[in-house]
């Protein structure tokens, strides 16, 4: 979601030490992921019998947790202080749109679904967590869009993160488009065709299969932070594609009726599946990116993968520069370059 603004990495440029960034502290669940422990009590909810484990409930405001942060101070200076993405407004619509949304069961259903696969995913790995120093990608990625695009949020960093309490979205993208001014839109955005990203094509990351693929899921109305409080699925229309074993990438908030891939179909890196949209839980258009060990949308591990021959500058000025294999931050303004690879046709229905 866009509107959110993200906290700004560690200063400290250097490479961090692999020993370091296996600390303790980084181990350990996110807070988020105490919300678990409220399904203790769910038997003191049927039967006074179980009383004595009533105080678990409790945690399950352990799911706040993503809200309560919006308010928290930031390290310095934002990397993304520049994207205007609304106005001051923005974020005061998305708390708001937040407490309605909360009675629509596709949602909380989904909410629930992920974190109990939370479980699946600790389970799995015993609590050590692929990170950036020690996952060793399997396919070669570019980036899911063509033309210049901008990070709004995501990074392999905890403090960049899009979304680090939601393990599957842990190195999660979200890309925009924007102007000189480092707007995402025109006018006053108050629609969706206002914005820069609206309908521009989305394409495959790199090639694979079609193993899920969601139409039929309206844009949302309304932007400027507002949320769609009819959403039936908080990734709106979606492509998954399988690019390698346990590498599943996943492509979110697709404009409606753009999606033109099918279960089961193979796809070539850098073909159209389909156009940016406002599907979902989104607060103004544009792209969900992230790819994840599982086809599972609740039991996905996040990856932090790299992308091949794309051309990235800091910040809104200067000319992006190529880089051979780049690991994206939020704030950065990204192009993928011309290859051999990326020059196929791209095929569109």
């Amino acid at each position: 979601m866009p509107s959110r603004t993200e906290t700004d990495a560690s200063d400290d440029e250097r490479p961090r030490d692999p020993a370091e960034s296996k600390s303790l502290l980084e181990r350990l669940p996110d807070p988020t992921n105490l919300a678990l422990l409220g399904l203790l009590g769910l038997p003191a909810v049927f039967s006074s019998r179980f009383a004595v484990l009533s105080p678990f409930l409790y945690c399950f405001l352990f799911g706040l947790w993503p809200f309560v942060s919006l308010f928290l101070p930031t390290r310095g200076e934002s990397p993304t202080e520049w994207i205007r993405t609304g106005d001051r407004w923005s974020t005061a619509r998305f708390l708001l749109s937040m407490v309605p949304l909360q009675l629509n069961p596709y949602v909380q259903a989904q909410s629930v679904g992920q974190l109990l696969g939370h479980l699946d995913v600790y389970r799995r790995y015993r609590f050590d967590l692929p990170g950036p120093e020690s996952f060793e990608q399997r396919a070669t990625y570019r980036l899911p869009v063509e033309g210049e695009w901008t990070v709004v949020g995501g990074g392999h960093e905890r403090d960049d993160s899009h979304s680090w309490s939601i393990l599957a979205q842990r190195y999660a993208y979200d890309h925009v488009v924007t102007d000189d001014e480092g707007r995402t839109h025109a006018g006053e955005g108050s629609d969706p065709s206002d914005y820069h990203c609206w309908e521009r094509p989305v394409v495959a990351p790199a090639a694979g299969v079609v193993v899920a693929a969601s139409d039929g899921h309206r844009d949302a109305p309304r932007t400027r932070g507002w949320l769609d409080l009819r959403q039936r699925d908080i990734r709106g229309n979606y492509v998954v594609v399988e690019h390698a074993s346990e590498e599943y990438s996943v492509l979110a908030h697709l404009r409606e009726g753009s999606v033109a891939v099918r279960e089961g179909d193979r796809v070539d890196s850098g073909q159209r599946i389909g156009l940016c949209g406002h599907s979902g839980n989104s607060t103004e258009p544009h792209l969900h990116f992230h790819v994840q060990d599982s086809p599972s949308f609740y039991r996905g591990m996040g990856l932090p993968v790299g992308f091949d021959g794309v051309a990235v500058a800091d910040g809104p000025n200067g000319e992006p520069v190529p880089v051979e294999r780049a690991a994206l931050r939020a704030g950065q303004r990204v192009v993928q370059q011309k290859s051999e690879q990326s020059e196929r046709p791209a095929e569109t229905e």
